[in-house]
């Protein structure tokens, strides 16, 4: 029994457990309910101590078990549940509040090229303060301008002939701010366009603050493909000045696919681009038979966030892309992506996954609230479709 062993390890056991339940209740309630939110003071706060405050927590409640123990330790079974209550509490909160909320299917793992760091990528003479101090400190693990290109071949039996090797390059998230050069997002744009894509996807969220919309047209004018670069709006967009931001990207040259569908078409073959770009979009069925009506049985799903994924397997997708999670941005050994930002879960905030048989991809995206990565570099999806069966 638990509650009988020695105070040292069973303070010990006990705080490590209740510290990893804690954590999970934490992260499960920001998942849930706080990353639907605007960036207010709450929610920041919430996201900067959440798992910090879950071990002290959890140190506090093994004290208080540990008292406990010492003074019934003339008869541990007065107590016995002290010692298994934050066991089951850890493996509850590890299933549902870290491992995600949802049982998806992971995918095989994609090809993953990584690219030598850029310079200059962070702009330190807007880092001043416990920012740059800590930029600084942290530099040999920051990864904010180590790009990574996630390649993807997506196998399909009936796609037309005419769009076998079709290549998609999905870019997403630039947040575009002070602390990242526009050379960084130069350098991005031009490996983006050096895929020679025939189609350009962006995922939304084009800036974080509301003094930098005019920067738009500066750094997405030179995204280019032949079947044009498509976009939907995310969060951030939303939050700030959707009308103004939808403005100069369509003078940047990009089109708008606000819960929309198109046809890309090869002479008399064709495929179809669905966007959904609400984040936390709930599509009635009557919607989605109206978006899904005439469309070819290929269709390409571009969404913000996760949460969509669901609403494009049901669109008949066989594949949707994702920004919106930034990978988690600060990523555990072991554990992954703890706060997701979204309520679809963990398993869905960072790479190749599976809803029902539509094949999903969460892009880490290319952008960050401060310029700061760890173990979660920023990325573009480059997804070649390919005619019969893998």
């Amino acid at each position: 029994m638990l509650s009988s062993l020695p105070a040292p390890l069973f303070f010990a056991l006990n705080a490590f457990l209740a510290s990893v339940a804690l954590c999970g209740a934490f992260v499960w309630f920001y998942n849930r309910a706080l990353c639907r939110m605007h960036e207010s003071l709450i929610k920041k706060v919430m996201a900067l101590v959440l798992l910090p405050g879950g071990c002290l927590l959890g140190l506090w409640v093994g004290w208080i078990l540990t008292r406990d123990q010492a003074t019934t330790a003339a008869d541990p079974c007065d107590c016995p549940w002290l010692g298994y209550l934050p066991t089951w509490g850890a493996f509850i909160c590890l299933a549902y509040g870290i491992t995600g909320f949802q049982k998806w299917r992971l995918a095989r793992p994609s090809t993953l090229e990584r690219l030598p760091p850029f310079e200059p990528g962070i702009n330190w003479a807007a880092m001043t303060g416990w920012r740059g101090v800590l930029l600084r400190i942290l530099a040999p693990i920051n990864g904010v301008t180590r790009l990574r290109i996630h390649r993807r071949e997506l196998w399909i039996e009936d796609l037309p002939a005419a769009f076998d090797g079709y290549k998609i390059v999905h870019v997403t998230d630039f947040h575009i701010h002070k602390t990242l050069t526009f050379d960084w997002f130069d350098y991005v744009v031009d490996r983006a366009n050096g895929e020679a894509p025939d189609l350009m996807l962006y995922g939304g969220d084009f800036i974080s603050k509301p003094p930098h919309i005019p920067d738009i047209p500066r750094v997405m004018s030179r995204l280019s493909a032949p079947d044009g670069v498509w976009f939907v709006r995310g969060n951030h967009d939303f939050w700030r000045s959707p009308h103004r931001i939808t403005r100069l990207a369509r003078e940047s040259g990009m089109r708008l696919l606000d819960n929309r569908a198109v046809t890309i078409a090869r002479g008399a073959q064709a495929i179809a681009l669905i966007g959904i770009e609400d984040p936390y979009v709930r599509l009635r069925p009557e919607d989605l038979r109206e978006l899904s009506r005439g469309l070819p049985p290929v269709r390409i799903g571009m969404v913000h966030a996760p949460d969509a994924f669901v609403q494009a397997e049901a669109l008949g997708c066989q594949v949707a892309i994702a920004g919106h999670t930034h990978g988690g941005q600060i990523r555990l050994p072991f554990f992954g992506t703890t706060i997701s930002s979204t309520a679809a879960g963990s398993l869905v905030a960072s790479g190749p996954g599976r809803v029902g048989d539509m094949l999903t991809i969460t892009s880490n995206g290319a952008g960050a609230f401060m310029p700061l990565r760890v173990l979660c570099p920023p990325e573009m999806v480059v997804l070649t479709l390919r005619r019969g069966r893998e």
